[in-house]
């Protein structure tokens, strides 16, 4: 048999890897259902990217589970060591999860700015906030209209990519682009708003969250969507934390953790809002978990709308090729798939010596075996689907 020809990993007559080789006393009797090894991806819609998923079925029942990644590697944190600091936020936005382009420009932002001493208008950290808890809200009905589609609910997913597209509109009135938006800048934002778009953000983030108790009606308060959700993955929150659950996944297991709150960074500890938290950590209290992050974001940024004062939206006097002292930096925040973090080291030039990215949806992926596990191959679908990862952010 030539290479070409060669059995993928991890099925029946495998060579190259004699321990993933099914026991001949496992395939049971003539007309028994066998165990079989199936891939799901990872050029499959189910799988939410290129997650290629080497699933151990009985039947229909996941007796054992292999994610499989590496099939995006952006090569992030090298291509950080040969740019200058600035050049560096036009990579953060769209090599890791680039549905959440402005939480990575803004954690990589805060991280060169403790490195190299630079201080934020308030009115810069103002926008900051309303437009990253707008990319938050559009990125939590993405991926809630997603799930709708692998569940067979495609009205849903209609109706939450309508929602999504009325908050897109508001970033690209601001930013001039619809998903990698380069907004944030060392020191603060590139553009300040256009007449009437603060008045316009408050009008669409109150009609988006009128809209919500029809959503309900649709899809969250559905018998079949109950039937496919309710104490279905079941996540504990010792289980959680042992795992290292992440965002949402983390909150609908019952631990009320979140770094706009317990850890604030910017001017998060001016604003009154509400950490949502699950009780039985299953996939409805997940989907659930992000439709009340949605109320809360849209709570946020109707009082930073209100409260927003004016002045300048870039620090003065930020050099144009930044050299920071030797040393380090570290910072983090809540993206809306966990928390996400950004490590620089200088070496006193004008590009970093090492960059580290923690992404969240790493550490999500990474929990599907123990969330997946005695559940049917149907049930995986929608498991991968409340853990919401972008690969980018995986592979880096």
């Amino acid at each position: 048999m030539t290479a070409a020809h060669e059995p993928p990993d991890g099925i029946p007559g495998d060579t190259r890897h004699p321990e993933r080789l099914v026991p001949e006393e496992a395939l049971g009797e003539p007309g028994d259902v066998q165990d079989f090894l199936i891939n799901v991806g990872p050029h499959h819609p189910g799988t939410h990217g290129v997650l290629r998923l080497v699933v151990h079925l009985d039947g229909e029942r996941v007796v054992g589970l292999d994610p499989r990644i590496g099939y995006m590697h952006r090569s992030l944190e090298k291509i950080a060591e040969n740019r200058s600091y600035h050049q560096i936020v036009a990579f953060t936005d769209r090599t890791v999860d680039y549905l959440a382009a402005m939480h990575n420009d803004w954690v990589y932002c805060l991280a060169a700015e403790r490195l190299i001493g630079i201080e934020v208008p308030e009115r810069a950290e103002y926008l900051r906030v309303i437009t990253g808890e707008i990319n938050r809200m559009a990125s939590h009905f993405l991926s809630l209209g997603a799930l709708g589609m692998d569940s067979g609910a495609t009205t849903y997913f209609l109706w939450g990519f309508a929602a999504r597209e009325r908050l897109v509109r508001l970033l690209e009135e601001l930013t001039g682009a619809r998903l990698t938006y380069v907004y944030l800048r060392l020191g603060g934002v590139i553009f300040d708003t256009p007449p009437g778009w603060l008045e316009r953000v408050d009008e669409v983030v109150h009609g988006v969250v009128e809209e919500i108790p029809r959503h309900r009606d649709l899809f969250f308060d559905n018998y079949i969507w109950h039937e496919r959700s309710k104490g279905i993955s079941v996540l504990t929150a010792e289980e959680a934390i042992r795992l290292g659950a992440q965002g949402p996944v983390l909150r609908a297991a019952g631990v009320k953790w979140d770094l706009r709150r317990d850890m604030p960074y910017s001017i998060y500890d001016r604003f009154d809002f509400e950490i949502p938290v699950g009780t039985r950590g299953d996939i409805y209290d997940r989907t659930e978990i992000r439709v009340r992050e949605i109320v809360e974001s849209a709570r946020i940024i109707r009082q930073a709308v209100r409260d927003i004062p004016p002045g300048p939206i870039l620090a003065p006097r930020v050099p144009r090729l930044p050299a920071p002292p030797p040393g380090e930096a570290y910072a983090r925040l809540e993206s809306p798939r966990g928390e996400i973090g950004c490590y620089l080291v200088s070496d006193g030039t004008i590009k970093p010596y090492r960059m580290k990215w923690r992404g969240a949806s790493f550490h999500n992926v990474a929990m599907l075996p123990a969330l997946s596990v005695s559940y049917t191959l149907s049930d995986l679908i929608n498991i991968v689907g409340t853990l919401d990862p972008v690969m980018g952010d995986v592979d880096r």
